[in-house]
């Protein structure tokens, strides 16, 4: 992670994989959907975990290394390298996305997206992973 961060120009954040969040869990008002992750600005921490709330299941390597992309592009936005809101935006998973596959090594796919209630989207994942 360090040399990720050196090459955008910022702190490396720290890092702590834990075991599983409690499933009733929701520190800083999160808790929408899937949480495998979260990132802290006040410590620079990102905090990932390796098993699901409910089931206690080992998560997938992808889903792993996509929250562990997602919370470092969080990192880089409150770091000041900022590609625009730090939020949940188009762009954001869009960047998110591209390092994700970079790390991979694997085709950046298009996403395609939902509108869904107060202005927000989500990426319609059945639609992506088909390709159309």
């Amino acid at each position: 992670m360090s040399i990720l961060a050196s090459s955008y120009g910022v702190e490396a954040p720290g890092i702590s994989v834990l075991a599983a969040r409690s499933p009733h869990s929701h520190e800083g008002g999160m808790g929408h959907g899937a949480f495998f992750g979260d990132y802290d600005p006040k410590t620079n921490l990102i905090r990932v975990w390796m098993r699901t709330a409910v089931r206690k299941q080992v998560t997938s390597f992808g889903t792993f290394l996509s929250s562990l992309c997602h919370e470092f592009c969080h990192h880089l936005d409150y770091q000041g390298f900022k590609h625009g809101d730090p939020r949940h935006t188009l762009g954001f998973y869009g960047r998110t996305a591209a390092l994700y596959h970079h790390a991979r090594g694997t085709p950046l796919k298009r996403l395609f997206w939902v509108k869904v209630p107060g202005g927000r989207w989500r990426i319609d994942w059945p639609r992506t992973n088909r390709g159309f």
